[in-house]
């Protein structure tokens, strides 16, 4: 497996300079006849949406790509999860009156998710690893082990109904990678989990596993309470040759209903399947325990959305407010200039977990003369707060975070490419959000060096 810190570092690196032309923000001019919907006091119970995932085969002509994407569009859906579609350009993936979002890159910008601007305005947006086993036999091209998924939250126009969506597309069995069918689900279902807490969640993507098949992960999906929309048809289609491997899967499908599945033929090897969805917001489920997934989160500088422009701030005081009595929160950042931050870690000192911040800024904010008052400057103590020269060679981005327990998850790090401060939210902001021992370590090893 590939998951090395440095990797980590360089792939947030070069993401955050990739990023910067393509976070598409809401407000884009909406195509086609313009939706009506109700006013914020007067919300609907029941709300219609069309999702489709597409499969747009990587090596097709332009003209094949444009007759496809074509049909994918035909009806104005409100959401399309596509795959394989690293090698397009966003201009081409999105027609007027619709915003994409994904990484760039081979990899991680193969599976975007589209949405429909007048409709839906997006809150937060990431990317996340399914699988990341490298390899591959001299007649491939790519290393088809390493995937990743791409997620948005959405609120929609009126304000009633906040929804998150993700495109995937999970590894097909081959040499030299093996089976990556149910680490990939597992992946899918706490990436579900986490966007749960903030409302329904739909995954569309290619399975790469028949529904029919032996290997359907029927009892794993249906542990992390994702049902594919096939089952709620009762209706099975194929979509690609004569096997059923691409999917829609809906998480707490008690809020949903089918009303019309189809799928459409395109040049693609694959079919796309097309949805109409009805969702009941007002069906009570049951709320997610909160949770982390190792991938990055990007914010929304120009958004109108307080939310949507600190998506990135907001999950590190997540992370510092779920930490436990007798854990230990370890900050390094070039400026400590939140005043929610300052309470996060203020709080957090108080119900007993050990506080440690080392600042880089030769003038002192308001919070971190604050935060020195409260913990001391002795590093003699479980807690405390320090000021220091920038060191180079401790080799840490604007801002590491690292929790030995929060959540249900062990040893959680996470990168910025911001200082800690309240101005992260008016720059296009990157957090990187790692759970594996030896990223954690890595950071904690430049944390270190940090405050020698």
């Amino acid at each position: 497996m590939r998951q090395r810190f440095s990797g980590v570092r360089r792939l947030a690196t070069a993401l955050a300079v990739g990023a910067l032309g393509l976070a598409v923000l809401p407000g884009l001019a909406g195509g086609g006849d313009p939706v009506r919907l109700a006013a914020t006091d007067t919300c609907t119970t029941t709300r219609a949406f069309q999702m489709v995932e597409a499969n747009i085969k990587s090596g097709m002509t332009q003209a094949q790509t444009k007759a496809d994407l074509a049909k994918v569009f035909a009806d104005k859906p409100d959401f399309v999860a596509m795959n394989e579609v690293a090698g397009r350009s966003d201009a081409m993936l999105a027609p007027a009156g619709y915003a994409i979002w994904r990484t760039p890159g081979r990899y991680t910008g193969a599976n975007p998710v589209v949405w429909r601007t007048d409709r839906w305005n997006v809150m937060a947006q990431g990317t996340m690893y399914i699988s990341n086993v490298g390899g591959k036999l001299s007649t491939q091209t790519t290393e088809l082990g390493i995937r990743y998924a791409n997620w948005v939250t959405l609120k929609s126009a009126d304000g009633c109904q906040t929804i998150s969506v993700v495109s995937y597309h999970v590894a097909p069995k081959t040499e030299p990678i093996g089976d990556l069918l149910l680490p990939s689900v597992e992946k899918l279902g706490g990436l579900a989990n986490q966007l749960a807490a903030d409302g329904p969640v739909l995954l569309a993507g290619d399975l790469n596993q028949h529904y029919r098949g032996r290997l359907y992960p029927r009892t794993l999906l249906s542990s992390y309470l994702m049902t594919p929309t096939w089952d709620m048809t009762g209706t099975m289609l194929p979509t690609h040759s004569k096997a059923t491997i691409d999917y829609i899967f809906v998480r707490n499908a008690a809020q949903f209903a089918v009303t019309r599945q189809v799928t459409r033929d395109l040049y693609s090897d694959h079919n796309a399947v097309v949805a109409n969805l009805t969702l009941n917001p007002r069906i009570t489920v049951a709320r997610t325990a909160p949770t982390f997934v190792r991938g990055h989160v990007v914010n929304i500088p120009t958004s109108t959305s307080a939310v949507s422009r600190r998506a990135v701030i907001s999950r590190v005081i997540k992370a510092v407010g779920l930490a436990p009595a007798g854990a230990t929160v370890q900050v390094a950042t070039q400026r400590l200039g939140d005043p929610v931050v300052l309470n996060a870690l203020r709080n957090a000192y108080k119900r007993g977990v050990n506080v440690q911040l080392v600042t880089t800024n030769a003038h002192l904010s308001t919070q971190e003369k604050a935060l020195m008052s409260l913990l001391g400057t002795s590093k003699t103590r479980t807690s405390w707060a320090v000021q220091r020269p920038w060191r180079e060679s401790a080799g840490l981005p604007a801002t590491a975070v690292m929790v030995n327990r929060t959540a249900d998850v062990q040893l959680l790090g996470v990168q910025v490419d911001q200082p800690l401060d309240y101005r992260m939210a008016l720059r296009l902001a990157r957090g990187q959000f790692t759970l594996e021992k030896e990223d954690f370590l890595a950071l904690r090893a430049g944390f270190s060096r940090q405050i020698r």
